[in-house]
């Protein structure tokens, strides 16, 4: 009994190195798509959208669950999850759908930025559930880049 368990936890950890030692390349963010407002309140509101990439990778992936916060220009904008099972293929474009629950008074002050065109920053940090024939390690999700809102949302 001790000999099966030991030699499992001696290949999970195996596993884990292995799929740890891949390098993986980081998607292209490439816009947002299908925002849909979903309950909205005096001080936070909950959207879906649907985060479009690309994966450069040659191989596919699992992507189980991610969650994680975003800024524009420094001020907290909310908090994003996903807890969809999704299956990326390699060298292609996917879709993430995010629930995101927004903070309305720094939505609706970064709203007028996007409504004149003005270019903000974004920040993303996370962490998602990535992997491959079961065995799923936690990866990092950092994102920072300018962008102007109103071609965002196109």
């Amino acid at each position: 009994m001790k000999r099966q368990s030991i030699c499992r936890s001696i290949f999970g950890a195996l596993a884990v190195l292995f799929i740890s030692s891949c390098s993986l390349e980081e998607p292209t963010f490439k816009g947002i798509e299908n925002v849909q407002m979903g309950k909205m309140g005096v001080k936070e509101s909950t959207f879906t959208m649907d985060l479009h990439y690309f994966n450069p990778n040659r191989s596919g992936l699992k992507l189980k669950k991610a969650e994680g916060d975003a800024w524009m220009d420094g001020d907290y904008l909310g908090h994003f999850t996903m807890d969809t099972l999704i299956n990326i293929s390699g060298n292609s474009d996917f879709l993430l759908p995010v629930k995101f629950k927004a903070e309305m008074a720094l939505l609706l002050k970064n709203s007028m930025s996007a409504m004149l065109g003005k270019e903000s920053l974004l920040k993303v940090e996370g962490k998602a559930r990535v992997g491959k024939s079961g065995i799923y390690i936690r990866y990092p999700i950092r994102y920072e880049g300018k962008h102007n809102l109103g071609e965002l949302l196109k």
